[in-house]
């Protein structure tokens, strides 16, 4: 299989993987059980906190970490637990539906439109101290990276607010300024960076407040109430220490394949190709289209012929058979966001995966 669908979900990691057995064994017991017996499991839990925010280049006690069930549930806590009806909430319009969806629920919604390389357009003024800004940094289906120390000179220069940042395609990958860019709400992903699936974490500025979205034992200081899952904690934490240390010689190499695959893309032109990605976001994902064919047609055809696996878009909307809002909204008509095809990278991705996508593409074009 050649897997070039990292945004959609990374593979494990075989480190983290092969640690799956030993932390069952040594860390079964319920963290929040008050025994002895129980105690070093609650110690890993609070390692795992403290490594997470090491890897942010967050300083204890500046934030805390409700660990969650992936992006989706840190996202849902952060706006539906944090909204405030007054202050209202403004929304990059190209968003994960993950964070459109609930924002969509609330009171006083505002979307923030995207240009054509998919940076969103920061209101002028409107805002207060109590408004929610709600910002992908990079784009699951575009690539494009948000400028998060420019958005936040716009936000206080429009009236102040709280800025919550989407980093589930950034973080491990590319710089998060968490202090600089006085980001105040930040949810990640395990499975986006070679953790396990199903474990998540939005990290809270000490002083934001939010209600429980999920009511129960009070768990996590009432914010998310069921037991924590300490082994799948401990490997996402094991994974975002790889990730970032890894970060710059993996960048390097995956601007590299960024590169061989728009270079060999260029032969495909009599296809109707039209690129999608912006050239300054993120390497590590490549949207193009091709005018009259059918992106999802050509995405089942290359997994089934030729075992490559690719993307469409959003991986959450591809079953809805909806046009991709991402591209619409930055300017593509539907013939063109009919054809969108989105490759995207990982730590494991290779020269000779880019090599082998290229051929099988050309296959699948031909026979289409």
């Amino acid at each position: 299989m050649i897997y070039l669908d990292y945004a959609a979900s990374g593979l494990v990691r075989d480190e983290i993987a092969n640690r799956y057995a030993v932390y069952c064994r040594d860390y079964s017991l319920n963290p929040h059980g008050g025994t002895m017996q129980a105690e070093a499991c609650r110690r890993k839990v609070l390692d795992a906190e403290h490594r997470l925010l090491q890897c942010l280049g967050i300083r204890d006690g500046d934030a805390h970490v409700v660990w969650t069930s992936g992006g989706t549930e840190a996202l849902n806590l952060a706006i539906r637990g944090g909204v405030d009806e007054q202050g209202g909430i403004f929304i990059d319009a190209a968003a994960h539906p993950a964070m459109l969806r609930p924002a969509e629920t609330c009171g006083s919604c505002h979307r923030m439109a995207v240009d054509g390389r998919g940076r969103i357009q920061l209101p002028q003024n409107g805002l207060s101290k109590t408004s929610l800004v709600c910002v992908c940094h990079a784009n699951n289906e575009s690539g494009a990276v948000q400028d998060l120390l420019t958005s936040r000179k716009q936000i206080d220069a429009a009236g102040g607010g709280r800025l919550l940042v989407d980093a589930a395609q950034s973080f491990g990958k590319l710089p998060i300024p968490w202090r600089s860019a006085g980001i105040d709400l930040l949810a990640v992903s395990s499975r986006k960076i070679g953790g396990p699936a199903s474990v998540g974490a939005l990290v809270v500025r000490n002083g934001i407040q939010l209600r429980p979205l999920i009511l129960g034992g009070g768990q996590q200081g009432g914010l998310r109430s069921g037991t924590v899952d300490v082994v799948g904690v401990t490997m996402f934490a094991d994974a975002a220490e790889l990730a970032v240390a890894e970060q710059d010689a993996v960048l390097d190499n995956i601007r590299r394949l960024n590169g061989l695959l728009w270079d060999g893309l260029k032969d495909f032109e009599s296809y109707g190709l039209v690129r999608l990605s912006s050239e300054d976001g993120s390497p590590y994902i490549a949207s193009f289209a091709f005018r009259g064919f059918e992106g999802a047609v050509l995405k089942r055809i290359m997994a089934q012929n030729e075992g490559v696996v690719i993307g469409t878009g959003s991986a959450c909307s591809a079953e809805s058979g909806e046009l991709s809002h991402v591209f619409k909204g930055m300017g593509f008509d539907d013939a063109t966001v009919r054809g969108a095809l989105r490759v995207s990278f990982g730590h494991g991705s290779q020269e000779g995966d880019v090599i082998a996508f290229l051929s099988a593409l050309k296959r699948t074009l031909e026979t289409y």
